[in-house]
């Protein structure tokens, strides 16, 4: 008698043979449906996109920008022979009008020429421009280039103490809340502007440009990633299956899959980033197993002399519980990424998971379909491969078999060796794992030669540094920061930032005190310090507004009770920005009072954060994904005992790969942060098959070693090949010009391996000491309780 599921199976198959033009017909419309969206799919990598809402970074960065602006810059540094020469100001001052006028959401555009000047004059104060007029003769030039590098608010920030480079910094307001990205419309027109002025020597850094660059080297590298990956499965597949169907089938329908998967969720509104754009490779690798095994043992039936229809049929009858089985532990695999608050791995969870759905209806509703065309039986050329499958002995053996054959009998005779060895493994593993650490500097990831890179080494090297962590002073108390004292402990923190071997220079609205402070009293060096009293810092902001200063509402709340101090950095690694923020922290808690709020915010203080959640995010899914697909394989295979033992060979391969790469010096980043719950879900596939037929081998004979040497013979071939499958196609992010992905492949491809290894070699040891199906047993009675 059929089982009521097997029936209701059988029933449907039956019905999608029968309509089998409904059903291509009906896939093509909705691939067609879903390829219309792809030109939609549209990218974004900037720092904002990682944040989920509601988090407290995210928040603490937008009510930055609500009271101070946007921290968005971009800092363009030229080299030219001398800075102030009349024809190089003028040339200057075409760039500099070209990009005020021409670039979007831009708010303030500052450079030597019309920065701002303060200096006292009788009767009063002059605010104005440094270099009002560029054609000025040599001597007047000569009297500005000593003022300026004598100045310490330009020096080294928008000219160089040499005089013979000079920056341009553009600063934006808080851009619309429209579309996507709308910052993406600003580095297209400053790149193009730059390539006008060719002429001038420029280096372009900024948080615009770089993910504008980016945005673009991810969409140059997926489909390269994709084709590699489709490249290599072909070939293994051709290596395998030795036919056309086994090859373009499975091929087809994972392509297929894929076209949903993002079609889907280009249609849903969904960006696609550094971390999402791994998706169409993903489902390449992990959704094509569905297929093969349908394309495998279809290819068995037909060549046993079965009907075409009846081979379908009997071939779905037999593999569509343990499909369905490894599409959810895989799924599970990637909707643990939806536990992480980090947002890109949560799309990434979720559109993963879908795919591999998608592939396994289209297995039924493209591939079934397409392989009941055809003749209605094939020759018996492969009968040996039908042979071998069925667990009898082949007709002719070849490497593959010598080696699954070698591995056996080595592991049964040396299983205290091989124990040993993979505790030794482990160890080294766990040792490596805990030197492993995590970086999210998106620069730092980049090649040292890409132009990117360099630019902002440059940068870094030559003026003031690339990038910027902000620090927000909060009083609580409306007029609160014009009081003396507190602005005395503000004057020391920048004092100490300035001090710090990690900042290169510090901003606030103290450098405008100090001016006017000096202006007042005729210009006098060493008069740059403090007004003496909080009447006169009062004054002091009156008498700057009203004489024109316009940099005040940059660094001060409208109602005087938040100010912030910018402090200028290198492209620092994570550590180093951990650094500073505990050192900073330290000096605020020794200093100020505990009424008075002082935090970190800005780009920096974002990689940070995205640091934090990759820590705990990682954790957070490996254990979700760990517990779940234990759980299923307790179930499956009806004993606790041997679920945990089936765990084996799918947690060591987490700590293998990511204790290499800690023993590597590789970085952990947010790709990093998928390994370990992919790792099991896609493991956990080839743990299935394995002791599924391990434990009915045992039923049978009733020993460890001859149930594990059956278990080699019939199924150790298949779990080799697609373990290459899964090698050959994650080898294609090896060729990426970011290390993440590169470290990502390599690491993949070192857990696939690892898995493969702890099956063929440690399972059997373990099950053999272990004994979790009970002692040796030949007799009659086991035999018979063979399911």
């Amino acid at each position: 008698m059929v089982p009521s599921t097997n029936r209701y199976l059988l029933q449907f198959c039956s019905f999608l043979l029968r309509f089998r033009w409904i059903s291509l017909a009906v896939v093509g419309l909705l691939t067609a449906a879903a390829g219309s969206q792809l030109p939609h799919i549209q990218i974004d990598n900037s720092n904002e996109s990682f944040f989920v809402t509601g988090d407290p970074t995210k928040e603490r960065l937008d009510a930055f920008k609500d009271t101070f602006g946007n921290d968005d810059f971009v800092f363009i540094l030229v080299d030219v022979p001398e800075v102030f020469d009349a024809g190089t100001l003028q040339r200057l001052a075409e760039f500099a009008d070209r990009l005020e006028m021409e670039t979007p959401h831009l708010l303030s555009l500052t450079w030597i020429g019309n920065v701002e000047w303060i200096e006292g004059i009788p009767g009063g104060i002059l605010i104005e421009e440094l270099i009002p007029e560029t054609d000025l003769p040599p001597a007047q030039l000569s009297a500005l280039r000593n003022k300026t590098l004598a100045d310490p608010l330009y020096r080294d920030r928008l000219v160089s103490a040499t005089g013979q480079s000079t920056g341009i910094l553009m600063e934006f307001e808080n851009y619309p809340d429209i579309g996507i990205d709308p910052r993406k419309d600003v580095p297209p027109v400053i790149l193009q502007l730059v390539e006008e002025f060719s002429d001038l020597q420029t280096h372009v850094v900024g948080g615009p440009i770089m993910d504008y660059v980016m945005d673009g080297k991810t969409a140059e590298e997926a489909p390269l990633w994709m084709g590699g990956a489709l490249l290599g499965m072909c070939l293994m597949l051709i290596l395998t299956t030795r036919s056309v169907a086994g090859v373009l089938v499975p091929a087809l329908t994972v392509i297929l899959s894929v076209i949903w998967t993002m079609g889907l969720f280009a249609y849903l509104g969904y960006t696609v980033n550094l971390l999402v754009i791994l998706v169409p490779t993903l489902l390449l690798c992990v959704g094509i197993g569905d297929t093969m095994h349908v394309v495998a043992e279809f290819k068995q039936s037909m060549n046993a002399g079965m009907p075409r229809h009846a081979s379908l049929l009997h071939t779905l009858n037999l593999v569509s519980g343990p499909i369905l089985l490894t599409t959810v532990t895989t799924a599970i695999g990637f909707l643990a990424f939806t536990l992480t608050d980090l947002k890109p791995l949560m799309e990434l969870g979720i559109q993963a998971a879908t795919g591999v759905f998608a592939a396994l209806i289209l297995t039924y509703l493209f591939a079934v379909p397409v392989l009941s065309f055809g003749a209605a039986a094939e020759s018996d050329k492969d009968a040996g491969q039908t042979d071998k499958s069925r667990g009898q002995a082949p007709a002719s053996e070849d490497i593959f078999d010598h080696l699954l054959n070698n591995i056996a009998n080595s592991v049964i005779n040396n299983k205290t060796a091989y124990g040993l060895a993979f505790a030794v493994l482990t160890a080294l593993s766990l040792v490596g794992v805990s030197r492993l650490e995590i970086e999210t500097n998106t620069v730092q990831d980049m090649p040292a030669d890409d132009p990117l890179r360099v630019a902002f080494n440059y940068v870094d090297a030559n003026m003031g540094g690339s990038m910027s962590l902000e620090f927000v002073i909060d009083t609580g108390a409306e007029n609160g920061i014009k009081d003396h004292t507190l602005l005395q402990k503000v004057d020391a923190l920048q004092t100490f930032l300035n001090n710090h071997p990690l900042v290169t220079q510090t901003s606030s609205v103290l450098d405008q005190l100090k001016q006017m402070n000096r202006a007042i009293h005729e210009n006098q060096p060493q008069a740059y310090t403090l007004p003496e009293s909080r009447n006169q810092v009062a004054e002091y902001l009156l008498l700057y507004e009203s004489g024109g200063g316009s940099e005040l509402e940059k660094y001060v709340a409208f109602t005087y009770d938040k100010m912030r101090v910018q402090a200028r950095t290198r492209s620092i690694a994570l550590a180093d920005t951990r650094q500073l923020q505990d050192d900073v922290h330290r000096f605020v808690e020794a200093e100020f009072d505990d009424s008075i709020s002082v935090y970190g915010t800005g780009g920096l203080a974002m990689f940070e954060r995205i640091a934090d959640l990759i820590a705990v995010g990682q954790g957070r899914s490996f254990l979700f994904a760990l517990v779940a697909v234990t759980l299923i394989l307790m179930l499956t295979l009806r004993s606790i005992r041997l679920g945990l033992i089936a765990m084996v060979p799918n947690v060591l391969p987490v700590a293998a790969s990511l204790g290499l790469m800690g023993w590597a010096g590789a970085q952990l980043n947010m790709i990093g942060m998928v390994l370990a719950p992919m790792i099991i879900g896609v493991a956990v596939d080839d743990t299935v098959h394995f002791f599924v037929r391990y434990r009915r081998y045992f039923s049978q004979l009733g020993d460890y070693d001859q149930a594990y040497s059956k278990t080699m013979r019939t199924v150790g071939r298949p779990l080799l090949f697609t373990t290459l499958v899964l090698v050959v196609g994650f080898a294609s992010f090896s060729f990426s010009i970011f290390a993440g992905p590169r470290n990502f492949s390599w690491a993949s491809m070192a857990a696939f391996t690892a898995a493969l290894l702890a099956e063929f070699m440690l399972v059997p040891v373990l099950l053999a000491w272990l004994k979790p199906l009970g002692r040796k047993d030949t007799s009659p009675s086991m035999l018979a309780n063979s399911p």
